[in-house]
């Protein structure tokens, strides 16, 4: 980045009196949390490489700690998604430091189609980075299924908890229709833990940064039959599949068909098997 642009941005009041200066508090019905700390941030934002001269989206900036960070590491652009419109002057204030390198969308990011922001903006690639709305971030990341292929990697927080359900192996008790479908069309893993100390206000819960790279999809993903048959069959995981397949058709004849045995239960099913589950549901009727 620009020297001239860097100065401008640690000249800038710390966020902490940003956060004062602009009378802003945490919506706890938005799931906000600050992180304070620019070292930190600089830490999570250094876990990706590729940010220099390239575009990265961020969803709910908050006062701004993350995007000063992502800024200061040499981005080109940051499109922001953030629906609270009490941060928009504060963001417009780091976009005059930055030389107007700050695009912001004061727009719900459960009702935004990644896609149009892409064409909108005519973006050939792009990276997402946030610290994603806890009460959201499942759903956001369900919705953004499969990835646009102009977004190259994402480095995302969620709870905890979240965050290990997502990098699940099967036969483990986190292994669930979030670990399918995002073993499926991505390559996923937990790169840093996150301690609840360090957000303002302090959560009940321990938070993971997870990177995730999309592979390119299979011809014929049907996303659509995945989440019906992860769904449920995950909504009785302790049944065997010989009895919460019916719903697709035969379940005899279906583990016939694809070697798998009945008696097993969903987070006994491999990603492999899932695919061609999938494949199986979606291209033959007489089941």
């Amino acid at each position: 980045m620009h020297k001239d642009i860097s100065k401008s941005i640690n000249n800038l009041p710390t966020v902490s009196a940003t956060i004062k200066q602009y009378n802003l508090f945490a919506n706890k019905k938005l799931s906000q949390n600050f992180i304070l700390d620019l070292n930190l941030t600089n830490k999570i934002v250094n876990l990706s490489n590729t940010i220099e001269n390239n575009t990265i989206i961020e969803i709910g900036a908050g006062p701004g700690s993350l995007t000063r960070s992502i800024l200061l590491n040499g981005a080109k652009k940051i499109i922001i998604i953030e629906k609270d419109k009490r941060f928009i002057d504060p963001l417009n204030i780091l976009n005059i430091a930055s030389e107007n390198r700050i695009i912001i969308e004061n727009h719900d990011a459960i009702k935004v189609d990644l896609n149009d922001i892409l064409e909108k903006y005519n973006v050939d690639q792009a990276e997402i980075i946030a610290n994603l709305p806890y009460s959201i971030a499942t759903k956001l990341l369900l919705n953004w299924l499969p990835f646009h292929n102009k977004i190259n990697k994402m480095t995302l927080m969620f709870q905890k908890e979240v965050a290990e359900r997502i990098v699940a192996k099967p036969g483990s008790k986190k292994y669930g229709r979030l670990s399918i479908l995002l073993g499926l069309t991505t390559n996923a893993k937990i790169v840093m833990n996150i301690s609840s100390s360090a957000f303002i206000p302090k959560p009940k819960i321990e938070s993971a940064i997870v990177q995730i790279i999309p592979k390119k999809i299979k011809k014929g993903f049907n996303k659509v039959i995945l989440e019906k048959i992860t769904q449920t069959l995950f909504n009785q995981r302790r049944k065997q599949i010989k009895s919460t397949l019916s719903k697709f058709g035969d379940p005899i004849k279906i583990c016939q068909l694809l070697n798998i045995e009945p008696t097993k239960r969903p987070e006994e099913l491999t990603l492999d098997q899932y695919e061609k589950l999938t494949n199986l549901i979606t291209n033959y009727q007489d089941l």
